[in-house]
């Protein structure tokens, strides 16, 4: 872990220092960069190369295709982008299928399977040196996944709201463990704010992603959380009798009895919750730093946001954010030709290289890349803020090590626990069955 925030920081130092996350800075449009052909990435093919791209982050869809344009015009390059929500059944059934998309933005999971003679080996690719041998994805020391960004599983916050609901200043820092958070929704409410807190019904958000709180949480790195769920699985605990799975259970049932959608949580709709943490309408949004390109169309240049840690009580890492490497591009191989494998390669060098390239993701993807020669700064106060958390060290290691079938599996029964269908007891044992037949992913 020390390695990998090394890196980070080294990436990171060149950015500017974001007093509070203030809206006003943040919204400043980037000059656009216009794109030459750059012969480091290479020549403009004399015939158009077609190639496709399936990407699994929705919200930077639109960047990606501008992106794709940019690098398109310049190199001859047709790329197709394509979004899903279910990376790892979509890529199955394009393989299945014969028409594998030739760059696909991916889960850790889905590289570890495609692994096995399916996807490139990128280890030699040039941007290996540069932050893709520590925070790139690794199967049997070779790199297939490149890291595409560096999130956060976070609290998100509207700190202006909190200001004018509770008449004093608001100190993020005071609110690190549950018994402190309690209080401050408790305060909120009392002032007015009746549901503070915003909770998706997704299922990649509040049943995968919530889930993981209990796994983070346990000594604060993968091998602590991987070790966990082995013991788990051999039978010498179970969830129910874990601290850190119960810690973890009750601030999810504050942030469940707080909900601003409540009378029907699995009706929640994003975008309507994106606009009433922008608003003020509620304090708190469980989500991530990943949220920032859905958020911005509602923010509120008067306003001040940021992120704060998941409130827990008696645990190392309390005060902490969970940080990661969360989505990973890979290349195939059984579908594309030579001449696509190239050009999906190029396209990779291009943004991590090219200052038009490095323009899409830093400015238009509004991403944290794992890049140590991208210096250009962050563009939105989450990612300002988590910038703050990594330069602290104040950080946990994020869970990248589920089998691919945990959210279709687990998903739905963190949901069915929100919604009052279960009990935390049987919340538990729905985890004990799974992780009894599954391993962590190493």
């Amino acid at each position: 872990m020390k390695k990998v925030l090394a890196l980070l920081l080294v990436a990171l130092t060149a950015f500017a220092v974001f007093a509070n996350g203030a809206q006003e800075e943040t919204t400043a449009q980037a000059p656009a960069v216009k794109a030459e052909v750059n012969p480091e990435i290479g020549d403009a093919f004399a015939s158009t190369v077609n190639i496709t791209l399936m990407n699994s982050k929705p919200e930077i869809t639109d960047a990606l295709e501008e992106g794709a344009k940019i690098f398109g015009d310049t190199y001859n390059v047709n790329i197709e982008v394509f979004e899903t929500d279910n990376p790892g059944l979509t890529i199955s059934q394009r393989y299945a299928s014969g028409d594998a998309p030739t760059i696909a933005i991916v889960d850790s999971t889905q590289v570890k399977e495609l692994s096995s003679g399916r996807i490139a080996d990128l280890s030699n690719e040039p941007w290996v040196e540069c932050g893709g041998d520590v925070m790139g994805y690794k199967v049997d020391g070779k790199v297939y996944g490149m890291p595409l960004t560096i999130e956060s599983m976070s609290i998100l916050y509207n700190k202006t709201a909190i200001e004018e609901t509770l008449g004093r200043e608001f100190v993020k820092q005071d609110y690190t463990t549950l018994d402190e958070f309690r209080g401050l929704v408790e305060e909120l409410v009392a002032a007015g704010m009746e549901t503070p807190i915003i909770l998706n019904s997704e299922d990649w958000s509040l049943g995968h992603k919530s889930i993981q709180y209990a796994y983070d949480y346990q000594d604060g790195t993968k091998a602590g959380a991987i070790q966990f769920l082995k013991d788990v699985h051999d039978g010498k605990t179970s969830f129910i009798e874990d601290e850190e799975f119960n810690e973890a259970y009750d601030t999810l049932d504050l942030f469940i009895e707080y909900n601003i959608n409540r009378d029907d949580p699995l009706a929640a709709d994003y975008d309507l919750n994106a606009s009433y943490l922008a608003d003020g309408e509620a304090a708190f949004w469980v989500n991530g730093t990943w949220a920032w390109p859905d958020f911005a169309p509602y923010a509120d240049e008067s306003s001040e946001y940021g992120i704060l840690p998941f409130p827990i009580n008696d645990n190392a890492g309390a005060g902490k954010v969970v940080v990661d490497s969360t989505k990973f591009i890979v290349l195939d191989i059984i579908n594309a030709s030579s001449e696509q494998q190239e050009a999906a390669k190029m396209f990779l060098n291009w943004l991590v290289f090219d200052p038009a390239g490095q323009d899409v993701l830093i400015n238009k993807c509004q991403i944290v890349t794992a890049f140590s020669n991208i210096t250009l700064p962050p563009t939105n106060p989450f990612n300002l803020d988590l910038q703050s958390y990594i330069n602290a060290g104040l950080t946990v290691e994020g869970a990248s090590y589920m089998p691919s079938d945990h959210r279709s599996v687990l998903a739905p029964v963190m949901q069915a626990y929100a919604d009052g269908q279960l009990n935390r007891e049987q919340l538990a044992s729905a985890l004990d069955d799974y992780w009894r037949t599954n391993l962590p992913l190493e």
